[in-house]
């Protein structure tokens, strides 16, 4: 298989357990092992701390091939939970990160989740400039100021899945929540790939 021979070379490991990849992304012992977690309204697939190094290819180094097998069980959370979502959007970035990296990493793993799910990905919303969440206080991404996530149309359809890479304090869902809401979403549910600590 070309594409394993070529990971053998670099010496690319399993983003979760650090082992040489079997296959693309995540070696099939760790996707195996992958289960949503749920709380509230939200599904995720553990700890932080655990996936870091997942969440930290995905967000910097590209990993688009980290999205499907990440999605997989995100879905089998969402369908398991019940939520009758009919579209599934993702958290924005400002688009000159986007343009720095190339691409949106909610939106990467929302599209892949969106598939999985058999519904739309539908890109409704913007947001305007605040500091990285990344070098913010914790206290301080909780309190989010209000209108940095804002609704750029009307909304076509009214129980969202909303997306993002990490639940930290719930500050951003809860932001993007309210733009959500504001402009008539009925529910908002949420799927990340981890969760610094227990959420909701």
């Amino acid at each position: 298989m070309r594409w394993l021979k070529a990971e053998e070379v670099l010496g690319s490991r399993c983003p979760i357990c650090g082992e040489p990849l079997d296959q693309p992304g995540i070696c099939s012992r760790c996707a195996a092992e992958l289960r949503s977690e749920r709380r509230g309204n939200l599904v995720y697939l553990g700890n932080y701390r655990r996936l870091k190094g997942v969440v930290r290819r995905l967000k910097y180094r590209g990993g688009f091939v980290l999205a499907r097998p990440l999605a997989k069980p995100l879905a089998r959370g969402v369908v398991e939970a019940g939520w009758q979502v009919e579209a599934v959007t993702a958290v924005p970035t400002l688009w000159w990160r986007a343009l720095s990296r190339g691409y949106n990493p909610a939106e990467v793993l929302g599209r892949a989740l969106a598939a999985e799910l058999g519904l739309p990905y539908v890109r409704v919303l913007a947001r305007r400039y605040a500091r990285s969440q990344t070098r913010r206080a914790k206290d301080q991404r909780a309190a989010l100021r209000a209108g940095v996530f804002f609704v750029r149309r009307e909304l076509p359809y009214r129980r969202w899945l909303l997306v993002d890479d990490v639940w930290t304090t719930g500050g951003t869902f809860r932001a993007v929540e309210r733009a959500l809401r504001a402009a008539g979403a009925e529910a908002v549910y949420g799927a990340v790939i981890a969760a610094g600590k227990r959420p909701l």
